[in-house]
C-alpha cells in the first residue's frame, strides 16, 4: 500500500520569502472526513529568531480562530547539511511554542492533531476545522522561507489517492 493512497497532503499556505507575513487566517483545513492530522512547519532563517509564535487553532469555517490545545510538538532545529543531526527529531513536551532554530539553518516543527482533540461540546458549532498560526513578530526580516504542508490521514470513508475527500469541504 502506497502512503500516498493513504494520506491526503495540502499544502494551504504557499512558501513565503523574507520580510512576509504568513497569512494563515482563512487557511483551515477540514477534518471533518479524517481521523488525524500532521502539520509540518519548515522555518529557515538567516538570523536569530526568538519570537516567531505558533498556535494552533481550531473552528467551524476556514476562518479558524478559537485556540486548540496542544501538549506536545516534535522539532528538529539545525537542519543544514546531511549529518545525523540534521534529521533527529526531538519529542517537546510543552503548550506554547515560540521558534528558537540555530542562525543560517532550516528548523522543522511537527504537530499531531487528533479529531477527538477538537472542541465539539457546542450544539450547532462543532469544530472540524483546524490551522497552524504562525506570528513572525519583529524578526521576520530574518525568516528567509517559511512552509507549511498539512498532512490528514486515517479517512474516515473512501481509501485512494484518486478518491481521498477533500479538506475544503
Amino acid at each position: 500500500m502506497r502512503l500516498t493512497e493513504n494520506v491526503k497532503t495540502v499544502m494551504r499556505d504557499a512558501m513565503v520569502g523574507a520580510s512576509t507575513d504568513f497569512a494563515t487566517a482563512t487557511k483551515g483545513v477540514n477534518m471533518a472526513k479524517y481521523a488525524k492530522c500532521r502539520i509540518l512547519l519548515f522555518i529557515t532563517t538567516t538570523g536569530a529568531v526568538g519570537d516567531t509564535v505558533v498556535t494552533l487553532k481550531q473552528g467551524t469555517t476556514t476562518t479558524v480562530s478559537t485556540a486548540l490545545a496542544f501538549t506536545e510538538y516534535w522539532k528538529c532545529e539545525n537542519i543544514n547539511g546531511d549529518t545525523a543531526a540534521d534529521d533527529a527529531l526531538t519529542k517537546v513536551s510543552a503548550t506554547t511554542l515560540t521558534t528558537a532554530g540555530a542562525t543560517s539553518a532550516t528548523s522543522l516543527y511537527i504537530f499531531e492533531i487528533r479529531a477527538d482533540m477538537l472542541d465539539t461540546a457546542t450544539f450547532a458549532s462543532e469544530n472540524q476545522y483546524v490551522r497552524c498560526n504562525v506570528a513572525t513578530g519583529a524578526n521576520k526580516a530574518n525568516i528567509s522561507h517559511l512552509a507549511m504542508v498539512y498532512e490528514l490521514y486515517e479517512p474516515r470513508y473512501a481509501r485512494g489517492a484518486e478518491s481521498m475527500p477533500s479538506v475544503n469541504t
